[in-house]
């Protein structure tokens, strides 16, 4: 059979999440309308006979300047290391193309690349044109493929483009894994797509979630879990009034874990304050980013 790893890379918010649960008709990754909603590598493993993909979703590459923004755009840039092909996916809808010019330029490695152009549905066929020919004089040899993730367009193309780079050999999961994080790490990061769901500005992006304690039954488990801000005044918007705020993102984070795995969910969130865990390794670290000197 056919088995490899293809890595997902472009910006922040061009549907990297989106695409990777396409591609896996199911989630593994978190969604959100708000740029910087990955910050860390999450690998989602398709099977089909003969064939195993092994996709890693990656934070979007961007030159931040908070600390934990250079360990996601690092974390990013090394799931480069080992893998054998990579998507790189560009807005379909974007006029200016430099950015995008910029990243790739940074990049351009050995590795096969496969142009994304994503969010067709959303693009007139003159800006795709435009796309199309600016990537076709820059790099003449990288395969460019139109899709919507959001459509579940273009899919099939992509996951026969990426299989034409793999080699023949032994699958690196078991067929019946979806992923390669486990439920603790999936719950944490439902709790943060809720605080972006439910908060606005800047607030999601200055809060941390860690998993304090997770216990799990044949049908059941329970789950404790930790939302750090840097400022008592975010801390205070997070609780709402009367603790209707965290009430909210709590009940919408358990709903959307028992669906996911089909057992009941109980789930406990608190929330503290962590001044500056941004900008600070040792706090970075304590909070599971940038662990093994990434920082």
């Amino acid at each position: 059979m056919k088995a490899g790893f293809c890595a997902i890379l472009g910006r922040p918010n061009v549907g990297k999440s989106t695409l990777i649960n396409a591609l896996l008709s199911k989630k593994v990754s978190i969604v959100t309308p708000r740029a910087q909603t990955t910050r860390e590598d999450v690998s989602g493993i398709y099977n089909e006979k003969g064939l195993q993909i092994v996709f890693i979703d990656t934070p979007g590459l961007f030159e931040g300047k908070e600390a934990l923004d250079k360990i996601m755009d690092k974390t990013a840039r090394q799931s480069i290391s080992g893998i054998d092909v990579i998507l790189y996916l560009i807005d379909a809808t974007q006029i200016d193309f430099s950015a995008d010019d910029k990243v790739l330029a940074s990049i351009k490695t050995a590795k096969p690349i496969i142009l994304i152009f994503n969010k067709v549905d959303l693009a007139t066929a003159p800006l795709v044109a435009d796309l199309a020919k600016h990537y076709q004089e820059l790099y003449p040899s990288d395969q460019q493929i139109e899709a919507s993730a959001l459509k579940n367009y273009g899919l099939k193309e992509i996951k026969e483009a990426v299989a034409s780079h793999l080699s023949e050999g032994e699958p690196f999961y078991p067929a019946g894994q979806l992923t390669d994080k486990d439920h603790p790490f999936m719950a944490k990061e439902v709790i943060r797509q809720e605080l972006l769901h439910f908060l606005k500005e800047e607030i999601p992006h200055q809060c941390a979630v860690t998993i304090t304690s997770f216990e799990e039954k044949k049908d059941s488990c329970k789950i404790k879990a930790m939302i750090s801000c840097e400022k008592d005044t975010q801390k205070a918007i997070v609780i709402g009034h009367g603790g209707t705020m965290i009430k909210k993102i709590s009940m919408s984070a358990r709903h959307e874990l028992e669906k996911m795995w089909q057992e009941n969910v109980t789930l406990i969130c608190e929330v503290d304050c962590l001044p500056g865990w941004r900008n600070n390794p040792e706090k970075l670290k304590k909070l599971g980013y940038g662990k093994g000197g990434d920082n």
